[in-house]
């Protein structure tokens, strides 16, 4: 047996103590006149069950007058009693507890709200593993879930009973509706403990994987605007002058950044000293380079006039070859043979002198020095360069301080996260888990056909004025009932039904089948108790009409608790205006009368 009311009490100003007992599976029925607080006991039960605002209790006839609400619950082991202060005494976070139903005298604060909370979920069987697998605007994905999600299955005031628009109490209430919608399945046994926390875990995982495709697009998206960024960045060094080396690899140019970076300031200014030393040295090879063209020069004038002295000495040869016809008898030829001699030699030393090793040596020298003027040139032309693209230290102070900000973000992102193994994990284990929930569904498809069954079967009762031979069909999207017409070929939805009676008899066949879906699925987190406000409200009684349609609807539910008594047991809590000898008269033996009539000067509050 789960939850059920034994008392509801209200510690009065007066001093006196309301106490109205219910008996445990039965109709018990709080009658009387308008105007005596019928309504308002609904709302207190709620407020005593720790509900955080105590709307729908009359502040000026009930809450006024009364100092404590208190309940008392059968529990599975035993009665405990439950109670609050006033709302008008502004220490609603307050509460009283007795493990053993003990009813005090006058209620004192011994315990937290909390911890009363605590120990009905308990009772509950609702254990800290349950949680809500996704969440809305007013409950977080992964919070506990509570009791109190299972309670607007307990409730239908006045309004609700007959509303064409939906099934449950206070609609504008998104707390209560998003509750409705997180443990609905878990309310009429589609999923058990192990199946609540399947799909809790399910939706996590989907959720982290949806998280991680995001990831993984941001990755790309960052990797490329890293990419981006980190060449930027080297182009401006190269603009400032302070690269000599121009790469479009990223990774190289982080590397190169890197270096920048811890750079001092003298590293960049440094070119014009270089510059100087390059002059220098210029200027030495210049030298060496002027006196080896010198002599060159001069060794080129002492060859002509070697040249020159091969002309002068042709008159020599003529005599050699003409003396004998041209002085004949005389000594000359000694003399010209001696000069022949000579002019021989110093033919030989010209040729030899083209040859010459010194010669060669200064022409190689000359060439090398050539040669590393030239590249003292170069790069003199490079640092000058270099050096008018120089930025000013105050420049380069900043841009080395902008760059290491960037650094320290973009330090990591050189090797690309890889989250392959994490994805093909998270694939396994939804995949795993998605088996689990399909098993689930094909479970919903069958408690969903039990429900309906249910619904059908109160409703061949309660007739449908105007759809007597339609199927009721529950959608669980929109918390709606719909009428299938003509065997399928139409559908009439529940906002189109009309009459206030239909409507009454829709809300009764619902939730008198809910409860017995989830008592024969054995859901134990749904308390056994149902309150009914005001079932006559679509009737006036002065019809046979309205008559006999009230007397169904009451017949209905008692037949419920009757059925229910095989199934562990039920309570319905039904304010009315009906007079006991009505339900005497309809022999329905499983109602019972809460103290007694309301009426005259006899109200909640004495």
């Amino acid at each position: 047996m789960s939850l059920q009311i034994a008392n509801v009490l209200i510690w009065q100003k007066n001093g006196n103590l309301r106490n109205l007992e219910f008996k445990r599976n039965a109709v018990n029925v709080i009658t009387g006149d308008s105007g005596k607080g019928k309504s308002s006991i609904l709302y207190l039960i709620d407020y005593c069950l720790l509900a955080s605002s105590a709307k729908g209790i009359s502040k000026e006839n009930i809450d006024k007058k009364s100092n404590w609400y208190g309940i008392r619950l059968w529990t599975s082991k035993g009665l405990i009693t439950i109670a609050r202060p006033a709302v008008h005494t502004g220490d609603t976070d307050s509460a009283y507890f007795s493990d053993t139903g003990e009813i005090p005298d006058e209620p004192t604060n011994n315990m937290s709200l909390q911890n009363i909370k605590s120990l009905l979920d308990k009772e509950m069987n609702l254990n800290s593993d349950l949680k809500v697998p996704y969440g809305g605007r007013t409950i977080k994905a992964g919070s506990k879930i509570s009791y109190r999600s299972f309670l607007p299955f307990c409730y239908q005031d006045q309004t609700a009973l007959v509303s064409p628009d939906y099934l449950y109490i206070r609609p504008s209430d998104l707390k209560m509706v998003e509750r409705i919608e997180r443990v609905f399945r878990m309310a009429i046994g589609v999923v058990d403990a192990e199946g609540a926390i399947v799909r809790e875990r399910l939706e996590k995982l989907k959720t982290q994987k949806v998280s991680l495709e995001r990831r993984i697009v941001s990755i790309a998206g960052k990797k490329l605007e890293f990419e981006e960024d980190i060449l930027q960045l080297k182009d401006e060094a190269a603009d400032m002058g302070l690269v000599e080396v121009n790469t479009h690899d990223a990774v190289e140019s982080l590397e190169l950044l890197k270096t920048i970076s811890k750079k001092p300031i003298e590293y960049f200014t440094r070119i014009e000293n270089e510059i100087s030393n390059l002059e220098k040295e210029k200027f030495t090879l210049n030298n060496k380079l002027k006196r080896y063209q010198t002599f060159n020069e001069g060794y080129k004038a002492y060859q002509k006039l070697l040249k020159d002295g091969d002309d002068s000495l042709a008159s020599i040869n003529f005599l050699l070859e003409n003396y004998k016809e041209l002085l004949p008898g005389t000594n000359t030829n000694k003399v010209l043979t001696a000069l022949e001699k000579s002019l021989k030699e110093i033919k030989s030393s010209r040729k030899q002198s083209g040859s010459s090793i010194l010669f060669v040596d200064v022409n190689e020298k000359s060439k090398e020095l050539l040669n590393e003027v030239q590249q003292v040139e170069d790069r003199m032309k490079l640092l000058k360069l270099n050096s008018n693209a120089i930025a000013t230290p105050e420049k380069i102070y900043k841009y080395q301080g902008h760059v290491e900000a960037k650094l320290s973000i973009y330090s990591d992102r050189s090797q690309p996260v890889d989250y392959s193994d994490k994805m093909d994990r998270l694939d396994s284990q939804i995949s795993e888990l998605e088996g689990k929930v399909e098993d689930i569904e094909s479970k919903r498809e069958f408690v969903f056909g039990q429900l309906n069954k249910l619904i059908n079967s109160h409703l061949e009762k309660l007739k449908l004025k105007g759809y007597e031979d339609s199927q009721a069909v529950f959608m669980e999207n929109q918390k709606v009932i719909n009428l299938v017409l003509d065997e399928g070929k139409s559908v009439e939805k529940m906002e189109d039904i009309g009459s206030a009676s239909n409507y009454l008899y829709v809300h009764l066949s619902y939730f008198m089948a809910i409860h017995e879906v989830a008592r024969r699925n054995s859901v134990d987190w749904m308390p056994s108790f149902l309150i009914l406000d005001q079932v006559s409200t679509p009737y006036s009684g002065e019809t046979a009409d309205d008559i006999s349609s009230l007397d169904a609807a009451l017949s209905e539910i008692n037949n419920f608790v009757t059925t229910m008594s095989t199934l562990g047991g039920f309570q319905v809590i039904l304010m009315e205006h009906i007079t006991e000898s009505h339900w005497k008269k309809l022999g329905l033996e499983n109602f019972n009368l809460v103290d007694r009539e309301l009426i005259g000067d006899y109200g909640l509050i004495n």
